[in-house]
C-alpha cells in the first residue's frame, strides 16, 4: 500500500449521447424506450508530474437509482448528474495533495454521501457519482503504468487496504479477491424483460424490426445458443406463473441444459407473497426443470424493506429453497454484511455501484463461505450497459472477480454499436474484434455458444484499449433531457 502510486484529479469534462431502444425495456415499474449515457473524462496527474487522461460512463436509467414515485424520470437523470459532477468537485478539492486512489475514493465517497443525505438523495444515486470518477481515475492509472486492471488488483497499484471497510478483511490483499487470471470467456445471461416476445408467433406483424438481430427469446436460442437466463417477475401471481409455463415451455423443448436467475423487481413488500409464488412453482410438474436449473433469487422485497430485521424468517425460508440475492439495497459498504445477518447469500456486482465496494464485498463472500460452509457469492448483473465504455469496463471488472456467466441486455435491447460514431466503430473492429462482430454495416456483440471473448479488455486501463468520440457526443452543459424525445 505504501508503495502505490500517488495521483491527483486536476480537471473533468462530462458528455452526453442519447441512445433510443431496438424495443422497449420493462423493468418493474419502468419502461425504457430512450436514454443518456454519461461520459466522463478525467485529466490525472501522477507524482512526479506524469498525465493521464482516464474515462468512465454509465446510462442513466429511471426508475433504477432511485423509485420514488413522486419523482419523474427528469428528476432521476438531474439527480444523477448533480452527484457526478459534486463527486467531481469533491475529488479535485481533495487532490491538492497527491492520494493514492483508494484514499481519495475513501474521503470523497465519505464526503458525498453525507452531502447527498442533505439534498434527500438515497445511496445508490450518490454513490453513482463517486463510482464514475473511481473508474476513470483506475482507467487513467492502468494506461500510464501500462497495467491492465487485474494486474493493479494484484500488484495493489490502487492502494487498496480492505481492512479498513470490513474488519473480516484485514491482511487480505486485493489479489485474495480475485481470480488467480482474468477470464477469457463469460457466459451470457440473456434477460427475459417483461415486455420481451417470448415466441416468434407473438410478435405482431406491425412489431416486427427486421434489423438483423434476433426479437424473441425463441430466436436468441436458436442463433445464440444460449444457455443461461434471467427471468423477471411482476409480483402478479398467476400472470407471472403463465409467463413462466411459457418460458420453461420453450427452454425445456431444445432438449439442451440451461441455467438461470428469478429477479424479483422490487415487487414485493413482504416475502409470504413471494413465497407462494415460489411455492406455486415448486408444486407445478411443468416447471419441474425450470426450478430445478434455478441458480438463485434477485431483490423481490422493496429496498426499503429487503434489510429489515423482522422479515428475516422469510428471507431465510426462501434462501432455504434457492439462494436469495440482494441488487437494488446494495447501497452501503456494508449492505451485504447486514443481508448476510438477515439470511442472504448473494449481492450482485454491478459499476454503477463502485468497483472497490465490489471487490470488498467478494472477500466477504469468501471470508464467510469458508466461515459457515454455505455458498456466499457475487452474481454479475447487468444495467443495460453499452459500448464502449459502460459495457467494456463492466466485463474487465467482472473478468478479474472471476464470475463466469452475467446479465447482458444492452445487445439485446439496443442494435449493437449503431449509437458509436463511425471512428468508434471502426476501433472497436481493429482492437476488440474478438468481442463485437460484423451486423451488416455495423456490429455488435459477437455471441457464440452463449459466450463471448474478453481477451482484448486485458489492455491498459479499464478495459477501453481506444479512443472514444467525444466529439460525437454533446457537452453536458449543453445537453437537454427534451433531447431523449
Amino acid at each position: 500500500m505504501d508503495s502505490a502510486p500517488r495521483l491527483a484529479l486536476r480537471q473533468t469534462r462530462f458528455f452526453m449521447r442519447n441512445v433510443r431502444t431496438r424495443m422497449p425495456f420493462k423493468y418493474g415499474v419502468a419502461t425504457l424506450t430512450s436514454v443518456p449515457i454519461l461520459h466522463l473524462v478525467a485529466e490525472l496527474e501522477l507524482d512526479g508530474g506524469r498525465r493521464a487522461t482516464g474515462v468512465a460512463a454509465d446510462i442513466l436509467p429511471p426508475k433504477w437509482f432511485d423509485k420514488d414515485p413522486a419523482k419523474s424520470y427528469e428528476d432521476n437523470v438531474d439527480d444523477l448528474l448533480w452527484a457526478a459532477r459534486r463527486a467531481a468537485e469533491l475529488y479535485t478539492d481533495l487532490s491538492r495533495q497527491p492520494h493514492t486512489v483508494f484514499a481519495l475514493w475513501q474521503e470523497a465517497s465519505a464526503a458525498l454521501l453525507t452531502e447527498g443525505d442533505q439534498r434527500g438523495l438515497n445511496h445508490l444515486t450518490s454513490g453513482h457519482g463517486t463510482s464514475l470518477i473511481e473508474r476513470a481515475l483506475i482507467d487513467g492509472l492502468g494506461k500510464t503504468l501500462g497495467q491492465s486492471y487485474h494486474t493493479l488488483l494484484s500488484n495493489n497499484a490502487l492502494g487498496l487496504d480492505l481492512g479498513q471497510l470490513h474488519p473480516e478483511l484485514r491482511g487480505v490483499a486485493p489479489a485474495q479477491c480475485i481470480a488467480p487470471q482474468p477470464l477469457h470467456t463469460l457466459h451470457i445471461r440473456h434477460t427475459v424483460g417483461l415486455a420481451d416476445p417470448i415466441r416468434s408467433a407473438d410478435i405482431p406483424a406491425a412489431e416486427r424490426l427486421g434489423d438483423g438481430l434476433p426479437q424473441s427469446l425463441e430466436e436468441y436460442l436458436q442463433v445464440q445458443q444460449l444457455s443461461y437466463f434471467k427471468i423477471k417477475v411482476n409480483g402478479v401471481l398467476e400472470a407471472d406463473l403463465e409467463r413462466l409455463r411459457t418460458i420453461a415451455s420453450l427452454l425445456d423443448s431444445t432438449g439442451a441444459p440451461y441455467h438461470l436467475s428469478l429477479d424479483g423487481n422490487e415487487q414485493y413488500k413482504e416475502m409470504e407473497s413471494f413465497l407462494e409464488l415460489v411455492r406455486r412453482i415448486e408444486a407445478e410438474p411443468a416447471l419441474a426443470r425450470f426450478w430445478a436449473n434455478t441458480l438463485y433469487i434477485e431483490q423481490p422485497l422493496e429496498r426499503s424493506l429487503a434489510l429489515k430485521p423482522s422479515l428475516s424468517p422469510g428471507i431465510r425460508a426462501t434462501s432455504a429453497r434457492k439462494p436469495l440475492l440482494i441488487d437494488e439495497s446494495d447501497g452501503d459498504l456494508d449492505s451485504f454484511r447486514r443481508a448476510v445477518d438477515l439470511g442472504y447469500l448473494g449481492v450482485s456486482a454491478k459499476n454503477c455501484k463502485g468497483l472497490i465496494k465490489a471487490l470488498a464485498n467478494q472477500g466477504l463472500a469468501r471470508h464467510f463461505s469458508s466461515a459457515t460452509g454455505r455458498p456466499y457469492f457475487l452474481s454479475g448483473e447487468d444495467l443495460m450497459n453499452l459500448p464502449v465504455v459502460p459495457l467494456q469496463q463492466d466485463l474487465a471488472q467482472l473478468a478479474a472477480l472471476g464470475i463466469p456467466h452475467a446479465e447482458r441486455n444492452g445487445h439485446h435491447y439496443v442494435r449493437g454499436l449503431d449509437h458509436l460514431s463511425p471512428s468508434e466503430r471502426q476501433a472497436c473492429a481493429q482492437t476488440h474484434r474478438a468481442l463485437y462482430g460484423p451486423l451488416g454495416d455495423s456490429l455488435a456483440l459477437d455471441i457464440r455458444q452463449g459466450r463471448i471473448d474478453l481477451t482484448s479488455l486485458q489492455c491498459p486501463g479499464l478495459g477501453v484499449g481506444m479512443e472514444i468520440d467525444t466529439a460525437s457526443m454533446i457537452p453536458l452543459e449543453e445537453w437537454k433531457f427534451e433531447s431523449l424525445a
